[in-house]
């Protein structure tokens, strides 16, 4: 038998890393992050504490990791030339691109919201979530500005609520909000919110 190659070893620890972070996540969600130990982790995952320990150094580094990739895994179809400027064309995919992913995988997203909305939780990713999406609301804040809000903040604030209020609609109740209607709802009521408005008294 031929000895494992370098993609092939990357490979088993990329799976393995998955294990632990989709074990994790579920067990985080369903009995609360601080309620949840390590040991726990690995008995569901049917693997040793020093596996683990290999690839995370703690609890708090596992739940930074998958809080990371679930905010990556979104915002990686936002402004795809990278040119910092957003065009309607680059916000309506996003739009779309986050539904879709969102709908393919449905019970990894009611997961993750569901952790994310734990209070002692979203204490600890407050501050980086704005640091890292503080580009990428400056570009939607840009682009508000750019077709003619005279708010472009408070659109900013509402338009961000509808879309992530949407996600948690489409999950939870997915028979009354199916997340196709919500997606063309909302990519429609976007221009109407930005442009139909009067002026504060």
């Amino acid at each position: 038998m031929s000895p494992r190659t370098v993609e092939q070893f990357d490979s088993i620890r990329q799976k393995k890393k998955k294990l632990i972070l989709d074990t994790a996540l579920e067990l985080f969600a369903e009995n609360g992050f601080h309620a949840t130990s390590i040991s726990q982790i690995t008995k569901k995952a049917g693997i040793s504490k020093g596996l683990v320990y290999n690839y995370f150094e703690s609890k708090q580094d596992m739940l930074d990791e998958i809080i990371s990739e679930g905010f990556d895994t979104i915002f990686v179809n936002f402004d795809l030339n990278h040119d910092g400027i957003l065009t309607e064309e680059e916000f309506i995919y996003f739009i779309n691109k986050a539904f879709t992913i969102m709908s393919e995988n449905l019970r990894y997203w009611k997961l993750y919201f569901a952790l994310m909305l734990q209070p002692k939780v979203s204490e600890t990713f407050t501050g980086d979530y704005i640091k890292k999406g503080e580009p990428m609301f400056q570009m939607m804040y840009n682009y508000i500005k750019s077709k003619g809000s005279i708010d472009p903040e408070g659109d900013l604030m509402v338009i961000s609520a509808m879309i992530e209020g949407a996600f948690l609609y489409s999950l939870s109740i997915p028979d009354m909000f199916p997340v196709d209607i919500l997606r063309e709802k909302i990519i429609a009521a976007i221009p109407r919110l930005i442009n139909n408005q009067s002026p504060k008294p």
